[in-house]
């Protein structure tokens, strides 16, 4: 077994991973030609979320399908959490078309972030040492108010650069609000959807099967209902406008690679993110969701710097965003102290 730091790093780097790939994977949307937004959103969840997953475990861990049948229970839960995940990639998608890109990712990730590590972490507060506790709820506290900051920062952007930002009022900002919200209470589903399907994996493990394959099995209900949602949602304006036809023909082809490149980048945004929160230990799930949402900010705007999306923002813009990036890493640090206490023997009093 590697020791306790040795695990931090390799959970941590795992978890990076996941944020790399989190904040690049919509990058295809960007390029593409001849398919719609509905046909890459529907083709690469395809690919990313049932194709390559279900490959990977039938290779790694080809009993999985007995541990689902022995626990339906615990695969209805995650099924129904991966339902609601879906749900929120639809909300998603209409909450930022009415509030702006930068107001309604800052309050998308900042509940995200905050449901996602909050639940996990009071399911296992009991017997956690206070100086843990204290240490993990600041983390997490850091990481919503870094999510905040850097809204703050999009949303002077936008109103410097944006004629767009000032007609949402007339498109329905409430409405647009609410959906955001939403979106940012489901996304946390997905991680929610892991942790309770954490009985799948206990029950491979204890017939020695290998624990990191096992951690993909937890995943795999989670995708079902995540899928059916986006499957839905996607068929009904493909069906209405029948523009099923753009999946093949002239450049197709194009848009196809790049929907296989975005299925690809998308399994890697959740599948080493279980790993990792693995290796992290009774606090993978809370601690690891809190870095891996904020560490997928910090490269989503790191390569907004890059392609110039930032190069005609204002001067207070641009401080509030370094401003904000700061408060994300101090508090990735934070969390990953907190982790490391509630990984030593507690020392004083718990906090049960």
């Amino acid at each position: 077994m590697p020791s306790p730091m040795t695990s931090l790093l390799i959970g941590v780097s795992l978890i990076f991973v996941s944020s790399l790939t989190g904040g690049v994977f919509a990058f295809p949307l960007r390029v593409r030609r001849r398919y719609g937004v509905e046909h890459m959103w529907c083709l690469a969840f395809f690919i990313g979320y049932i194709v390559l997953p279900h490959v990977a475990v039938q290779v790694a861990c080809p009993r999985w399908a007995s541990a689902i049948a022995e626990e339906p229970d615990v695969a209805v839960v995650a099924v129904l959490f991966g339902l609601g995940w879906g749900l929120a990639t639809v909300c998603f998608a209409h909450g930022i078309s009415r509030v702006g890109v930068s107001l309604g990712y800052a309050i998308i990730m900042g509940l995200a972030t905050a449901g996602g590590a909050l639940i996990p972490l009071a399911r296992r507060w009991s017997g956690l040492s206070a100086s843990a506790a204290a240490t993990v709820l600041i983390g997490i506290a850091l990481c919503v108010a870094g999510v905040a900051v850097c809204g703050h920062a999009g949303i002077l952007r936008e109103r410097g650069t944006s004629p767009s930002a000032r007609l949402a009022g007339a498109r329905g900002i409430l409405f647009g609000l609410l959906l955001c919200v939403l979106s940012g209470l489901l996304s946390a589903c997905a991680n929610l959807g892991f942790e309770f399907a954490e009985p799948l994996a206990a029950t491979l493990v204890a017939r020695e099967e290998n624990a990191l394959a096992a951690s993909i099995v937890r995943w795999l209900p989670v995708y079902w209902g995540g899928f059916a949602t986006v499957l839905i949602y996607s068929s009904i304006p493909m069906s209405s406008g029948r523009s099923w036809h753009l999946y093949v023909g002239p450049g197709a082809a194009r848009d196809l690679a790049l929907a296989l490149l975005m299925g690809l980048l998308l399994s890697l945004t959740q599948i080493p993110y279980g790993m990792g929160a693995g290796f992290l230990g009774r606090l993978g799930t809370s601690v690891g969701w809190a870095i891996n949402i904020t560490a997928s900010l910090l490269v989503a705007n790191m390569l907004g710097v890059v392609l110039g999306e930032w190069r005609q923002a204002g001067r207070a813009a641009k401080l509030w965003l370094v401003r904000g990036l700061v408060v994300i890493v101090v508090a990735m640090g934070v969390l990953a102290v907190g982790n490391a206490l509630a990984a030593s023997p507690a020392v004083g009093p718990s906090v049960n």
